[in-house]
C-alpha cells in the first residue's frame, strides 16, 4: 500500500521499525515542525514495540505471558481488550492465540512433512476458547497463554497512537502514517491511499485501487509475500484459527475503518471468511473493504464505490 499527495508535502521514511518500513507525511506545515511529527512518530512507535512486540523477549507482552509481569499496563490492556472483543464479535475468524497453529506449520516446513488434518483440527479446537478475559482495567489469565500474538491488531494500534502524536507536535497540519499494510490519517486535508494488485506484487506494478482517507484508517492483509512450502507445496501464512488450516481463497483484503487498529484486525478477518460471508461484514467500525481472490475476483462493499470516486475527481 502505497499513499500519494500534492504540494507542501514533507516525507520521512524509517526501516526497518516494526519489522516493516514506516512512511510520515505531512502536509501543510513548515520543515521544523514537519520534523517534530516524524520525531513524535518515531518516539511512540518505539514506546509501544517495547510494550507490544511478540518477537522481543523483553516487551512487556512477552514478559506477560511467560508470568513476570502480574499486571499489565493500560497500553497492553487496551490491545488485549480489542484483541478479545474482536475475537468474540468474529466468532472466532480472528484469535489472538493464531500464532500456536502458525507455529506449528513452521515447524511442518522444517521437518517438510503436511501435518495431519486430526492433528491441526485439534489444534485449533485446543485454542478456540478465550485464554484471558478483560474487566475494565483488570486482565485475568484463564490459561497457557504460549504463543499469544496480538500482530494482527497491535500494529494498527500503535500506527494509530503514532499518527495521534505526530498531529499534537504539527497542529492545523494533515498527518499520515503508513507502516507497511497500516495507515492512518489526521488533519483536514484528505489523501490518496494506493492498493496493490496482491497477484502482481512486483515493484513496478500498477495499482490495483485508489481510494481517500480522511480522519480514518486503512489496512491490508494478504498472502503475496510470506508462507511456508512443504513438499512443493505453498502454504499462505494466514491460518483460518477455526480449522488450523491455511487460507488460499484470499489474496488479500483491504479494509477502510474508523481507526487502524480496526481496519488491520477486520482486515484479517476478511482474509479468512469466504467470499459470500465478507458481506456480512457490517460492524460500524468498517466504513469499506475490497477483497481479491486468489482467481483474482475483486469484491467490494460498504463505501468503496464511493471512496475510490473521490480519488478520481
Amino acid at each position: 500500500m502505497s499513499t500519494g499527495a500534492g504540494d507542501r508535502q514533507l516525507v520521512f521514511r524509517h526501516h526497518p521499525m516494526m519489522g516493516t518500513d514506516v512512511e510520515v507525511r505531512v502536509v501543510g506545515a513548515g520543515a521544523g515542525v514537519a520534523r517534530a511529527a516524524d520525531a513524535a512518530v518515531v518516539a511512540e512507535i518505539e514506546r509501544l514495540e517495547r510494550v507490544l512486540s511478540a518477537y522481543d523477549p523483553a516487551s512487556e507482552l512477552r514478559r506477560w505471558v511467560r508470568g513476570e509481569v502480574a499486571t499489565p499496563g493500560p497500553d497492553l490492556t487496551a490491545v488485549l481488550r480489542l484483541a478479545l472483543d474482536l475475537q468474540l464479535r468474529a466468532g472466532g475468524a480472528f484469535n489472538p492465540l493464531a500464532g500456536v497453529v502458525v507455529r506449528r506449520w513452521r515447524e511442518a516446513e522444517r521437518q517438510q512433512r503436511i501435518p495431519s488434518a486430526e492433528e491441526v483440527a485439534t489444534l485449533a479446537a485446543s485454542i478456540s476458547a478465550p485464554r484471558f478475559t478483560v474487566d475494565g482495567a483488570r486482565v485475568v489469565r484463564t490459561g497457557d497463554l504460549d504463543g499469544l500474538e496480538l500482530n494482527a491488531v497491535a500494529k494498527g494500534w500503535i500506527v494509530d497512537r503514532s499518527v495521534d502524536a505526530a498531529a499534537r507536535a504539527a497542529p492545523g497540519a494533515t498527518v499520515l502514517v503508513a507502516a507497511g499494510g497500516d495507515i492512518a490519517h489526521r488533519g483536514p486535508v484528505p489523501l490518496p491511499v494506493a492498493v496493490e494488485d496482491p497477484l502482481r506484487h512486483h515493484d513496478n506494478a500498477p495499482a490495483l485501487a485508489e481510494v481517500v482517507v480522511d480522519g480514518c484508517g486503512v489496512a491490508t492483509s494478504g498472502r503475496a509475500r510470506r508462507g511456508v512450502r512443504i513438499c512443493g507445496r505453498w502454504f499462505s501464512h494466514v491460518v483460518d484459527p477455526r480449522t488450523g488450516w491455511p487460507v488460499d481463497h484470499v489474496a488479500s483484503a483491504t479494509v477502510v475503518a474508523r481507526d487502524a487498529a480496526a481496519a488491520d484486525g477486520f482486515a484479517t478477518v476478511l482474509g479468512v471468511l469466504p467470499a459470500v460471508a465478507a458481506a456480512t461484514v457490517t460492524h460500524a467500525e468498517v466504513l469499506a473493504w475490497m477483497t481479491v481472490g486468489a482467481d483474482g475476483a475483486v469484491r467490494t462493499g460498504g463505501a468503496w464505490a464511493e471512496l475510490t470516486a473521490r480519488r478520481r475527481r
